[in-house]
């Protein structure tokens, strides 16, 4: 019997060949093994140290090795209240902390010039890349999604996996180093000892306590939604009837599910008024520490955030919010992202985040738009998705006179879908660059969007529209 050609993949009764993407995704998982993709990065330029040293991404990695990387600048006031104290922790770490060898900070800067760079730095006891090392730093930024500065990210230095993005808050709280590296602690671990209260009957004083039972045993067994809110927040006054009708929708269909409210009230009356609005409990207002533990474990940076976690506590989504507007019958729930979707709001956080390649039809036959991108854009999307740096990218469907998008699709600068049953756009707000495929003569099939992708990521991809070209100087 002759052997099965390496580039030919059987499934069942079909056999077919491998798809660039896939070929992609595989090379880049084997190479992923040995060089994470953090170290890619960081591996392309050797580090400026005093005196202008160049010194080698391999010399501060290895087991036990904690690398800390710093985006900051000289023009941004909260950088320059925090780089002193960082300075100091990493100062006195280096002189007396058990593990002073093991620890590492890479100053990735933000700055506009070389003579701010300089002297920025030079005020820094630690490493630096170049500043004119811009599309490493871009890289990075986009890898660990940096929207503000400053940030202080920790990775392990020998796997490149992260420990935690909050670094500034760790070591404002933690000056010492004394839980250096900061590892987060479990959900679990947090609120070990915590109890919840229900909200106040709408009869009863809304200064009155509520009885309060263990937190762990009420959510045993369960889905928890995590539900960080606050009465002052119109968007969050907005939400919150939603969110109560979902719960009763899942509750009335059997489902274990229970909601947890975590308030960023800064009144407790106003919290429990608010509370009074919700039929789920809520961590007690005087347990700040932990509330603020739980916003730091879960990457809170705006509300209203709904995180949805299993049975086990760990998490499915922190799109909730995007999930129950966009199925607020539950008839998803739990709501795990699939590789592939259809546009809803559940992916609006994820457009400023990475690229996403959006498959439109022009057809009023939703189903049938279904059928076709699970044909053309599924296999692609778990291709990529399950390759290296997967987890950046989205992939969707919608019908071209869907609202948001037409909305993206106007943002994007339009898409030429005259006379053509289908069109895609791949969108990269973080580059500020949309492509539309149909300009590049590239095919709506699953091989001409998997080529579409790996072009994307050997940086070949060109004629794009620049977003924001008409804000320019």
């Amino acid at each position: 019997m002759a052997e099965k050609p390496s580039d030919i993949i059987c499934d069942g009764d079909v056999c077919r060949r491998v798809t660039p993407e896939e070929a992609a995704a595989k090379k880049d998982d084997t190479t992923s093994k040995t060089e994470p993709r953090v170290f890619a990065l960081l591996g392309a330029s050797p580090f400026i140290g005093k005196g202008e040293a160049k010194v080698p991404l391999s010399s501060i990695t290895g087991p036990n090795k904690v690398i800390g990387l710093y985006f900051s600048a000289h023009w941004c006031p909260p950088c320059r209240h925090f780089t002193p104290q960082l300075a100091s922790a990493y100062t006195n770490f280096k002189e007396s902390h058990p593990r002073a060898a093991d620890w590492e900070i890479i100053f990735i800067s933000r700055d506009r010039d070389q003579e701010s760079f300089d002297d920025y730095f030079s005020g820094m006891p630690w490493l630096a890349l170049p500043r004119t090392e811009e599309k490493i730093a871009s890289g990075l930024s986009k890898l660990f999604d940096v929207s503000g500065i400053p940030t202080l990210v920790i990775i392990n230095g020998e796997t490149g996996a992260v420990i935690t993005t909050n670094g500034r808050e760790a070591v404002d709280n933690d000056p010492e180093c004394a839980l250096f590296p900061w590892v987060p602690k479990a959900f679990r671990e947090i609120m070990e000892g915590a109890t919840l209260v229900d909200p106040p009957d709408e009869n009863s004083d809304a200064n009155a306590d509520a009885a309060a039972a263990p937190a762990l045993e009420r959510l045993a067994g369960k889905v928890t939604l995590l539900y960080f809110s606050a009465s002052w927040c119109p968007p969050c006054r907005r939400f919150t009837p939603e969110l109560v009708k979902t719960m009763k929708a899942l509750r009335e269909a059997g489902k274990a599910v229970e909601a947890v409210f975590l308030s960023a009230d800064r009144e407790e009356k106003a919290m429990k008024e608010y509370h009074s609005h919700m039929t789920w409990p809520a961590l007690p207002f005087s347990d700040k520490a932990r509330n603020r533990e739980l916003n730091q474990r879960f990457d809170v940076e705006g509300i209203p955030t709904l995180v949805v976690l299993d049975e086990d506590f760990n998490i499915i989504t922190t799109e909730g919010v995007g999930a129950v507007r966009s199925d607020p019958t539950g008839s998803h729930f739990p709501w795990r992202p699939q590789p592939m979707e259809q546009l809803s709001e559940r992916q609006v956080d994820r457009i400023n985040k990475g690229p996403m390649l959006l498959l439109i039809a022009t057809t009023d036959d939703a189903e049938a738009a279904g059928t076709f991108a699970k044909q053309v854009l599924e296999p692609v999307a778990v291709a990529t998705r399950e390759a290296e740096g997967g987890d950046e990218w989205t992939f969707v469907w919608a019908l071209a006179q869907d609202d948001l998008a037409s909305r993206i699709l106007k943002f994007a600068g339009g898409l030429e879908l005259a006379d053509k049953d289908y069109g895609a756009l791949l969108l990269d707000v973080p580059s500020q660059m949309a492509w539309d495929l149909g300009k590049l003569d590239r095919q709506i099939s699953e091989a001409g969007l998997a080529a579409v992708v790996a072009d994307y990521k050997a940086g070949k991809l060109e004629n794009g529209r620049k977003l924001f070209a008409d804000d320019d100087d």
